[in-house]
């Protein structure tokens, strides 16, 4: 049976994840009390459809269990994270954030109707109805969701410069758990909210602004998706600040 001393070097702690690193390898090690095995599997099969389909993705050596918990092993990507480089270069932030923008269109310019792929609207119903929110606030969400445009791009999901990593000039893509089929502005509204729930108001700006512009798309379609991405993250955020801005977002919108 594999143990976490069978894993190698323990490199960071997460989000009830464990990741270690041997002989070019990184093992994503998941708490059982949190991820069940389909969970696991669908990240899995998530990231290695994205390799497939020609996206910066590392490949998938393995999954196997460790002890009660599911792993996931993948190639080593060995650099510096975005959010590495940002924070170590300040003062070129804005040239960051285009890169960022820049991976994040070219991810988005794959269409995709595989079944692989869950409907990004239902994840999202999904997570409406888990949300803990009144049955009035859900179902003007439901709502409001349903309203919106169908379209059938490969959306990260969480694409933050913490999931971006450059092994010299080459850029690759972590964590696609979240990977689903839909709507480019929805995937946006998820990264700007990432920024804000960091506390990066300026980050967040910058990004939308540049996003908007490189994608041809207005600002306000891309903050008509602020109240549901802000509602799905109600479910696996519990920092008392955090909550405060998804209800605040989620609380302004006049339906």
């Amino acid at each position: 049976m594999v143990t976490e001393k069978d894993l190698g070097q323990l490199v960071l702690t997460r989000h009830n994840k464990k990741i270690y690193s041997k002989d070019g390898i990184i093992t994503k090690v998941f708490d059982s009390k949190f991820y069940q095995a389909s969970d696991v599997l669908k990240e899995a099969m998530n990231q290695e459809y994205a390799v497939e389909s020609s996206l910066p993705a590392p490949h998938v050596d393995s999954v196997f269990m460790v002890g009660k918990n599911w792993a996931i092993s993948s190639d080593e990507i060995k650099g510096k994270t975005l959010a590495k480089m940002m924070e170590e270069d300040p003062a070129n932030k804005k040239k960051y954030i285009d890169k960022l923008v820049q991976i994040q269109i070219s991810i988005l310019s794959h269409l995709s109707d595989n079944l692989k792929l869950p409907k990004l609207k239902d994840k999202l119903n999904n997570y409406i109805t888990d949300s803990g929110l009144d049955a009035t606030t859900r179902y003007d969400l439901h709502v409001r969701l349903e309203k919106m445009p169908n379209h059938y791009k490969f959306c990260h999901g969480d694409l933050t410069p913490q999931n971006i990593i450059f092994e010299g000039d080459k850029a690759y893509v972590l964590d696609w758990a979240h990977a689903t089929r839909g709507n480019a502005s929805a995937d946006a509204a998820m990264t700007y909210l990432m920024f804000t729930l960091e506390g990066d108001d300026k980050g967040a700006s910058m990004y939308l602004k540049d996003f908007c512009k490189k994608s041809d798309t207005r600002p306000e379609y891309v903050q008509s998706w602020i109240s549901v991405v802000s509602a799905t993250k109600l479910c696996t955020i519990s920092d008392p600040k955090q909550r405060e801005l998804l209800m605040r977002n989620i609380n302004v919108v006049e339906y």
